[in-house]
């Protein structure tokens, strides 16, 4: 999206979270780290260096920069080199971490599947030493992720026992029929194999509750999910494990790569035997 049509979908839009008339202080937000991420490319050419650095690209230099939507403006995230947000980069990690645990033991996946996934994070997987990386989506129309091929996670065309490992990151929150949704993850994944997940999180939650679309929002959520998350998941044929940013990184790497302490993936590993 242009500069332009940014301004008038989130500012000037009588509809939108950040409507400059209705709500001034989320438009302040907005405004605030818009100027942020355009002063500090400049900034880091006055003054080379810092501290911080993206596992995905390899990029280094002062500061990640700010996401910003109509609903959610979220300082320090975005990687100015790659475009990762800070779930990938934690995801990036992860991965790392189990290659190395399979190293020596284990064969490496063969078949990946990845709905939504990142044109950063495919890259890391392509260049890791992994497999041939598949990307699919709902639509076709959505440059930032590029698909491979269209499906519907909720029919998904892929027979059963496919993959090694699928990754599907923010991607179930946006859909009604959740139990559907997971229960095709399994399905497709060859036994043995990983599924890396990844949902919004709200910390505030009790627990997890089906929501009404909001068209006018940028993120279209049909579900806010909460602490139980893991529960409403779990299944028979897979175990599932959480792994959240502060139990399995040191302060020194989140700082250095920019993860929110808070931020998590959920992996379940397919049983061996059906």
């Amino acid at each position: 999206m242009s500069a332009l049509g940014f301004v008038r979908d989130t500012l000037l839009e009588p509809r939108s979270p950040a409507c400059l008339w209705k709500h001034p202080l989320m438009a302040g937000r907005v405004v605030v780290g818009a100027v942020g991420n355009l002063v500090l490319p400049a900034l880091e050419k006055i003054a080379p260096g810092g501290s911080r650095e993206c596992p995905v690209c390899g990029w280094r230099g002062r500061a990640f920069r700010t996401f910003l939507s109509a609903d959610e403006v979220i300082p320090g995230c975005i990687c100015p080199g790659c475009g990762s947000f800070d779930r990938h980069r934690q995801l990036v990690l992860g991965v790392r971490d189990e290659l190395k645990e399979r190293r020596g033991s284990q064969a490496g996946p063969r078949v990946i599947l990845g709905y939504s996934l990142s044109t950063a994070l495919r890259f890391h997987l392509e260049h890791e030493g992994l497999a041939r990386c598949f990307r699919t989506d709902v639509a076709a129309s959505d440059d930032r992720f590029a698909p491979d091929f269209v499906s519907d996670l909720r029919r998904s065309p892929f027979r059963s026992g496919t993959f090694d490992w699928v990754f599907c990151s923010h991607v179930l929150e946006h859909i009604r029929e959740l139990d559907v949704c997971v229960n095709e993850i399994l399905r497709m994944l060859k036994p043995g194999g990983l599924a890396w997940i990844q949902v919004p999180f709200e910390l505030g939650l009790a627990h997890s509750r089906r929501i009404e679309i909001d068209p006018h929002r940028a993120h279209a959520h049909a579900w806010q999910f909460a602490p139980d998350f893991r529960t409403l998941i779990e299944r028979d044929g897979w175990e599932v494990s959480e792994f959240i940013a502060r139990e399995t990184l040191s302060p020194t790497e989140l700082s250095r790569c920019g993860i929110d302490p808070a931020e998590r993936f959920w992996l379940a590993r397919k049983h061996d035997s059906e």
